[in-house]
This record gives structure tokens, C-alpha cells and sequence, in this order.
């Protein structure tokens, strides 16, 4: 058995997020949710983390969210979040606690992170090269959060992650890709919104115990 530290996890690292144009008829939804979409498109969130020491797990991260999803619970009150289509790490600690903490699809993956250029091979065989544009004006304290809805076994399960960072704007695109199956869809076929992009530099972030909504 894998063993990873118990939630929540205060991890401290970089990223670099870009919003994208994605079709709605492209993203592929587990069974009762929804996508929260305006003339056939949502917006979704592409982004490629570092995690570095002094985090309890150090590892890096690609994470693809077509956009914002609503599902029932069984009460019939409304859940909402971002939901993680996919989600490729490079730690097998990071892998199994993404899964059975917070039902994420986390893959492994070989990632080469440079200052302008991202490789990344998955073991379902896609292959990405994202490009990272050259940073734009200063970075301002800023605070950051987010909250993903997954389908976990017979619940829905809430993520949290919540911290701060120095922000600054900078692009990121996918710059080449190869190997992609049609779980990948929604990315592949999802359009830039210009060079818009944030960087999070020097962030502090906490992962909150997973929320089970029945």
C-alpha cells in the first residue's frame, strides 16, 4: 500500500493556470452532472503545478478542468465545482492519495519542466508540450481557491484547496500534442482565450479534507 500523508496537506510550490474556450458537446461527464455552459461552451482551467519541499509530498502536476459542473445530492440541493477531467503526477504517493482522498483522476506521468517549455508523457500515451510565455508586469500578493466536484463510489465528493501567492499574468498554451484518446477531447479541441494565463509563484496552499455528499 502507498502511503501519503493524512489531509489536509500544506503544500507550497509554483503554477502557472490559462483559461480555455471548450465545447460543451466535447466534455464527456460522469453519470448526473451537468456543465455549466453558455452557447455551447464553458470555460476551463489548464494547469501545470510544481510542488516543492518544504511540502509533504514534492511532485509535479498537469490539471485539466473543462469547466464547472452541478450535480444533485440525494436530497435534491445543488453541489457545485470545477470538475477534473484529467489529472497526470509524477509521485505514486500523490497518485493514490488524489484517488482515495478526494476521487481525483490522477494518471502517472514523466514530466521535463523548463523555464519556457513543458514536456509531459502520460501512461495512457499522450504526449503534450505545453509553451510558457515570457512573464508580464509585476507580481501582486493575491489569495487564491478552488473547489472541484468528483463522482467518487455511491457519493459526490467535494475538494477544497485554498492559499496565497505572489500572481502575475503569464501565458500558457498547448503547444503540441500527440496520442490523445478520446478522454482528452475536451482539451484537444478547447481554444485559447487570448494570452491570458496566471502565474502563482512562491504559493502556499492548503488541501482540505474531502467533503461526502450524500
Amino acid at each position: 500500500m502507498t502511503r501519503y500523508p493524512a489531509p489536509p496537506w500544506p503544500m507550497e510550490g509554483w503554477a502557472l493556470f490559462a483559461p480555455l474556450l471548450v465545447r460543451a458537446a466535447d466534455v464527456r461527464l460522469p453519470p448526473g452532472f451537468s456543465l455549466e455552459s453558455t452557447g455551447g461552451f464553458s470555460i476551463g482551467l489548464l494547469g501545470v503545478v510544481d510542488y516543492r519541499a518544504p511540502s509533504p509530498l514534492a511532485y509535479r502536476e498537469l490539471v485539466w478542468m473543462p469547466g464547472r459542473v452541478r450535480a444533485e445530492r440525494r436530497d435534491g440541493r445543488p453541489a457545485r465545482g470545477y470538475w477534473v477531467a484529467k489529472m497526470l503526477v509524477d509521485d505514486a504517493a500523490s497518485l493514490a492519495g488524489g484517488r482515495e482522498l478526494w476521487a481525483l483522476p490522477k494518471q502517472m506521468a514523466r514530466f521535463s519542466l523548463g523555464e519556457r517549455e513543458a514536456r509531459i508523457e502520460s501512461d495512457d500515451g499522450a504526449r503534450l508540450t505545453l509553451s510558457l510565455g515570457p512573464r508580464r508586469g509585476p507580481a501582486l500578493p493575491a489569495k487564491s481557491a478552488v473547489v472541484t466536484l468528483q463522482r467518487g463510489e455511491g457519493e459526490l465528493v467535494r475538494f477544497r484547496g485554498e492559499g496565497r501567492a505572489r500572481v502575475a499574468l503569464r501565458s500558457l498554451r498547448v503547444a503540441s500534442s500527440e496520442g490523445l484518446d478520446d478522454s482528452w477531447r475536451s482539451l484537444a479541441t478547447a481554444r485559447p482565450l487570448g494570452p491570458l494565463g496566471v502565474e502563482l509563484r512562491h504559493f502556499r496552499a492548503s488541501m482540505r479534507p474531502a467533503e461526502r455528499l450524500r
